[in-house]
């Protein structure tokens, strides 16, 4: 019994670990994770410091990605004219910078980032030193990276 509870301990702390802002956290996708590990190296090699996961930030991507799905658009503007600033605004998140990047049809961590890679714009965003936070929202392949600067 105490082995069994001390395992559960050592998952928790792990699970409540600071990681530096390279893993949104135990209850996000691991292929999400992945992504912000892979992302951040990459950050890191172009000397940008790494972003730092904001929950309500990730929790607008993840609706978008969902909105996507649902509604069977892909599009930064959703069927209504919504943008990625419309979204941060309404959901109460303040920025002085923001970006949004999307995918469709990546099925890895690795896949939607070298694509992002090679497209002008997408990477610009991914390189843009001067936006500090972000969040990631994925659903059925559909991928949505938004950027901000508080």
């Amino acid at each position: 019994m105490l082995k069994l509870a001390l395992t559960v301990l050592s998952f928790l702390v792990a699970a409540c670990s600071d990681t530096g802002g390279l893993s949104p956290g135990p209850a996000v996708d691991a292929e999400v994770a992945g992504f912000v590990e892979l992302m951040n190296d990459h950050r890191a090699s172009v000397g940008c410091s790494q972003l730092s996961w904001n929950g309500e930030v990730a929790a607008v991507a993840q609706g978008h990605s969902q909105d996507m799905v649902d509604r069977a658009f892909f599009s930064h503007t959703n069927p209504e004219g919504a943008s990625p600033f419309d979204r941060l605004t309404d959901a109460g998140i303040s920025y002085s910078r923001a970006a949004e990047n999307i995918a469709w049809g990546h099925p890895t961590a690795e896949a939607v980032l070298n694509a992002w890679l090679e497209s002008a714009g997408h990477r610009a965003n991914i390189e843009n030193c001067q936006l500090s936070q972000h969040g990631v929202g994925l659903r059925d392949q559909r991928w949505t990276h938004v950027f901000i600067t508080p």
